[in-house]
């Protein structure tokens, strides 16, 4: 598993780091596995374009 790390800003404006993880060894059927995303604290994002939320929406931010 590979990951890197990319700045975002939340709904405050404040700077926050996102993670993004890659399954690095994806067979040919994997090949378009998503990567998953997460808060510098472990939380769970999901993407949506340039937005990432946390699933309960307490959490907003934008790339």
């Amino acid at each position: 598993m590979s990951f890197r790390q990319f700045p975002a800003t939340d709904s405050n404006g404040e700077s926050r780091i996102i993670i993004e993880f890659k399954q690095e060894d994806t067979s040919a059927q994997d090949q378009r596995a998503e990567p998953r995303y997460e808060l510098e604290d472990g939380r769970v994002l999901v993407r949506s374009g340039r937005e990432f939320v946390t699933p309960g929406g307490d959490v907003r931010l934008s790339i």
